[in-house]
């Protein structure tokens, strides 16, 4: 696990653009301590890791920002979709064009139910009571009936 964990610490360095000599002046530890803990001689603090993260922007340390984070020069969500600085340009028209599609799908949705209302009430089949179908021998047939003439 030690390994993992020191290999896992190498590559944010490496993405981070950072030395060893550099992330130790960031840490406030000796270079010889950061090629230990890339080694997995010991076992890289969390506190060392998060730092790292947060200081060179891979992470986000504002409220509401839980699960993002930055990485290979994209923004990730916490769904795993990732956003390139220039789809950033045009996102609040985004959000406009999805308010206003929602508000119209609400109004479409009343005025269905305001028609329906309008209309009355429809048999189970789907067509208003008392109207005849088109049968295949092209007469006229009504929707079945069970005996008594209720409803199949």
């Amino acid at each position: 696990m030690r390994a993992t964990l020191g290999e896992r610490f190498k590559i944010l360095l490496l993405d981070a653009g950072l030395t060893p000599e550099d992330a130790g002046k960031i840490l406030h530890v000796t270079p010889r301590a950061i090629r230990y803990w890339i080694s997995g001689k010991v076992l890289v603090p969390y506190a060392a890791y998060k730092l790292i993260r947060i200081m060179r922007l891979f992470e986000l340390p504002c409220d509401g920002w839980d699960g993002w984070h930055m990485h290979s020069g994209r923004l990730w969500s916490p769904e795993g979709f990732s956003f390139q600085p220039h789809d950033a340009n045009w996102w609040h028209l985004l959000v406009r064009r999805a308010d206003g599609f929602g508000r119209q799908y609400t109004r479409a949705q009343q005025l269905n139910i305001a028609l329906q209302r309008l209309q009355g009430p429809a048999d189970v089949s789907g067509t208003p009571s008392g109207v005849a179908l088109a049968s295949p021998g092209g007469g006229a047939a009504t929707s079945p009936t069970a005996v008594g003439g209720r409803a199949a």
